[in-house]
C-alpha cells in the first residue's frame, strides 16, 4: 500500500528528454496539483511502484493509492488540466479510442530518445 499522499503522484523516466517536456506541458495546463518525480530519484517502494514498471511507462499515483499507467496515466493527467484537456483525457477512455490510444502510447514510448547508457564503473568496481 503506498504511503499517504497529500497529491496525486506522476513518476515519469526523468533520463528521457520527452518525457521531461511532457511533465513540463502538464504542469502549465494543470487545474489540480500534483506532484511530478522522476522514477530514478522516487521512492518506488513507498509509492508502490517497481522500477521495471516505471522504465516502461509513466505511472499515476492517485491519492487512494489507486496507481494506472501508461495512456490510462496520460488520461488521468489531462483530466486533472485547464479546459478543454479534460475532454480529451475522458475521451483517450472510451472503448474503441483506449486501444487507438493505448498503441499511439506504445509507439511513442517505443521511440523516444532517452539516455539509456549508464557510465561505466571504474575499475575494480
Amino acid at each position: 500500500m503506498p504511503a499517504t499522499l497529500t497529491r496525486p503522484v506522476l513518476v515519469f523516466d526523468g533520463e528521457c528528454d520527452f518525457c521531461r517536456a511532457c511533465v513540463r506541458f502538464a504542469e502549465r495546463i494543470t487545474a489540480r496539483e500534483f506532484t511530478s518525480v522522476a522514477y530514478q530519484t522516487a521512492d518506488l517502494a513507498a509509492l508502490g511502484l517497481s522500477a521495471s514498471d516505471c522504465a516502461e511507462a509513466v505511472q499515476w499515483v492517485a491519492l487512494d493509492g489507486g496507481i494506472t499507467s501508461a495512456h490510462e496515466a496520460v488520461a488521468t493527467v489531462l483530466r486533472h488540466a485547464r479546459w478543454p484537456w479534460p475532454i480529451v483525457g475522458r475521451v483517450m477512455l472510451w472503448p474503441g479510442v483506449r486501444d487507438i490510444a493505448a498503441r499511439v502510447y506504445q509507439r511513442v514510448a517505443q521511440r523516444r530518445t532517452c539516455i539509456v547508457e549508464a557510465p561505466t564503473p571504474p575499475d575494480g568496481a
